[in-house]
């Protein structure tokens, strides 16, 4: 017997893998395609084949649920056995702060924002860090962009470096004509500077 005469004798189309079994059972019923499909309906087997596809949806859920449950745990053994060996690597490469010799020191920065206490020095506003860079130096002002941090810098005992992920402050500060400092990029982000006391020169990270 073909799906199509099935469909059309029981009104009820089942899945692929259903008609399987129907197929099977026509097989093994003893009566022809009209009988079999009227003993199919008057045995109300459709609503048992949904009690079945109901069951095995049920199954299928409760087995995903499981397997997204293990698959959970095994990612998070797998992340904290990560971070612990992360860890027993910094431990072993003696990760330390690190600062570039080309570029300001955080110890110099720190000396000069001291100044603003004592009232002889200021925080720049951005417009004023703009007006100076651009004045003193002929930047574009459109191609500038005021910073107010840095990264932190990291060496390890085989002189590898790396940014620590912590912040440093780098907010524009100005005391006088030849002591001040701002960090600064040009070029939408693509040349790295900081000004201090009337000169220019690259940042490097």
């Amino acid at each position: 017997m073909m799906l199509s005469e099935f469909v059309e004798r029981t009104g009820f189309e089942p899945l692929p893998f259903e008609y399987e079994k129907i197929e099977e059972a026509y097989y093994n019923f003893d009566g022809d395609k009209d009988a079999f499909c009227k003993a199919f309906v008057e045995g109300d087997g459709e609503r048992k084949i949904y009690q079945a596809r109901a069951a095995e949806i049920d199954r299928l859920s409760g087995k995903i649920l499981e397997m997204d449950k293990s698959a959970k745990k095994d990612g998070e053994e797998y992340e904290r056995r990560l971070a612990f060996f992360q860890a027993e690597l910094d431990k072993e490469q003696e990760w330390k702060p690190y600062e570039f010799t080309q570029n300001v020191s955080q110890a110099e920065y720190t000396k000069l924002v001291k100044c603003i206490a004592g009232g002889s020095a200021h925080y720049m506003t951005d417009d004023e860090a703009l007006d100076w860079i651009c004045r003193e130096f002929g930047f574009d002002r459109s191609q500038v962009t005021i910073l107010h941090e840095i990264d932190e810098q990291e060496i390890n005992r085989h002189n590898h470096c790396r940014a620590s992920g912590r912040k440093l402050d780098r907010r524009p500060v100005y005391c006088a004509t030849d002591y001040h400092y701002i960090r600064f990029n040009a070029g939408n982000g693509a040349w790295q500077w900081e000004a201090r006391d009337g000169q220019i020169r690259p940042f490097y990270d």
